[in-house]
C-alpha cells in the first residue's frame, strides 16, 4: 500500500491540470466513503434503537390517544 508521502511525491511530478483532476477525483472517493460510512451507522443505530417500533399501535389508538390520556388522568384524580 502507498503512504500519503509516497502519493504527495508522486503527484509533484504530475502537470497542474493532472493534480487538479487527482484531487478532485480523491475529494469524490472521499465523499462517497464518508456518505457509505453515515448510512451504515445510521442502519445500526436504527437496528439497535430499542424504541423502534414502540409506538407501532393500532390507528384507533392513535387517533384517540387524546382522549384515552384524559381518562387515565380523571381515573386517577
Amino acid at each position: 500500500m502507498i503512504t500519503v508521502q509516497e502519493l504527495l511525491k508522486a503527484a509533484q511530478n504530475l502537470s497542474l491540470r493532472d493534480q487538479i483532476l487527482l484531487a478532485s477525483q480523491l475529494m469524490q472517493y472521499v465523499a462517497q466513503e464518508t456518505q457509505s460510512v453515515a448510512a451504515e451507522a445510521s442502519a445500526q443505530t436504527l437496528a439497535e434503537d430499542p424504541l423502534v417500533g414502540l409506538f407501532s399501535g393500532s390507528p384507533e389508538l392513535a387517533t384517540r390517544a387524546e382522549e384515552i390520556l384524559q381518562q387515565e388522568i380523571g381515573l386517577n384524580h
